[in-house]
């Protein structure tokens, strides 16, 4: 899959299942032209949000590709069973790109245009709903990045990091509570799942 076209799957602009496969890569489209052809990192940001809001939820996230194709690489043969999407380039100019997808378990139409160089706002309209306010992504390409990098990862310094940063020593008494599990197939469950909470928010967050 292009490299364009996985930052929209990325983000869920396009709304499809996980699971969905493509038919066929579509053209890059015009107004991409500056994309970087390989994996990276690119921020994400909603710009219909309150500015106050994101800063409270997350103050912006950062997807790797590399990483998120890394933790994908197990399930690629996958697509050959999963549902086939269709892609209509509508659109194709160097201000904006019109394109609709059409999977079996719908369609949606996405437009594309160009803020500033290597930053595009992504706009996801549901086509089943019309009428419905459409889902807008600001996304800015802001280097390279490698497969060991968290595949998602937020701002260290927004409360909501700071909120599960604390809450890294509970879960080391919790962990050193499994021990009391008399069942040792318990207590490795008890710790196996613990770790696994505990470095997923470092990877996201930090320590």
């Amino acid at each position: 899959m292009k490299a364009w076209l996985r930052i929209t799957f990325l983000a869920g602009l396009a709304g499809l299942a996980c699971g969905a496969a493509l038919s066929a890569d579509p053209p890059t489209p015009k107004v991409m032209s500056d994309a970087p052809t390989t994996a990276g990192a690119w921020r994400m940001e909603s710009p219909d949000m309150d500015k106050t809001a994101a800063a409270q939820m997350v103050g912006g996230m950062t997807i790797c590709q590399s990483a998120a194709q890394a933790m994908g690489t197990r399930d690629a043969g996958k697509d050959k069973e999963a549902p086939r999407c269709q892609f209509k380039m509508v659109e194709d100019s160097t201000n904006q790109a019109v394109i609709e997808v059409r999977c079996p378990d719908g369609n949606q139409r996405m437009t594309i245009t160009r803020v500033a160089p290597r930053s595009y706002l992504m706009s996801t309209q549901d086509l089943k709903e019309p009428a419905k306010k459409p889902l807008r992504m600001k996304m800015t390409y802001v280097g390279a990045c490698s497969a060991k990098d968290s595949a998602i990862s937020m701002d260290k310094d927004s409360p909501a990091c700071k909120q599960m940063r604390a809450q890294l020593g509970e879960m080391d008494k919790a962990k050193a509570s499994c021990a009391k599990t008399g069942d040792a197939k318990a207590r490795a469950s008890c710790e196996q799942m613990i770790e696994q909470s505990r470095s997923q928010i470092v990877s996201m967050c930090g320590k």
